[in-house]
């Protein structure tokens, strides 16, 4: 069981070092990133972590081509939760290991459509959605069930997290190269 699961996660490091570098070949129009940590409240998310959304766009712009184009499809990224161990309220560090939203992928460039926005007269046809979910691990520390497990550095979980976050985003994109 040890040789698998050290197989897989040498694979899964050999993959996001090699995914990134294929990505490039993805064509967007546009990428929108926010974050909304209303159903929490005692999320103190922000307080640490102000440039989270501009942080996670720029990590998924660099890891693909943005051609400002109705012809190549536009991706809203949703985070809806961040957590330390489940927990929504960080600690004094503003250390986190989970990060949760939702991906949605939109026809076109019209920038007044988001995911919850079905009411529009003319929204974006949606291609595709799904939800994201990513929990930091070190050492041998169990992932809960269904989740994507990186394993950053001690001292670097946010920069990890945003940028397994992305690379996954756009690993994961459904797009004509």
């Amino acid at each position: 069981m040890k040789l698998l699961l050290s197989t897989a996660l040498c694979t899964g490091m050999t993959l996001a070092a090699v995914g990134p570098v294929m990505a490039m070949d993805k064509t967007l129009s546009a990428v929108d990133v926010k974050v909304d940590l209303s159903a929490y409240d005692d999320s103190n998310v922000l307080k640490y972590w102000p440039t989270l959304e501009a942080d996670l766009a720029t990590a998924i712009v660099s890891k693909v081509t943005v051609e400002d184009s109705a012809d190549a499809p536009r991706v809203v990224v949703e985070i809806n939760k961040v957590a330390i161990d489940g927990s929504t309220l960080l600690p004094d560090t503003g250390e986190f290991n989970q990060l949760e939203g939702t991906i949605s992928t939109f026809e076109g460039v019209n920038d007044a459509v988001s995911v919850s926005a079905d009411s529009l007269e003319n929204p974006d046809e949606l291609i595709g959605s799904y939800a994201l979910q990513m929990s930091a691990v070190s050492g041998d520390a169990p992932a809960p069930e269904g989740w994507v497990t990186i394993e950053p550095s001690q001292d670097d979980f946010y920069n990890a997290l945003v940028d397994a976050y992305a690379a996954t985003v756009v690993e994961r994109l459904d797009v004509d190269e």
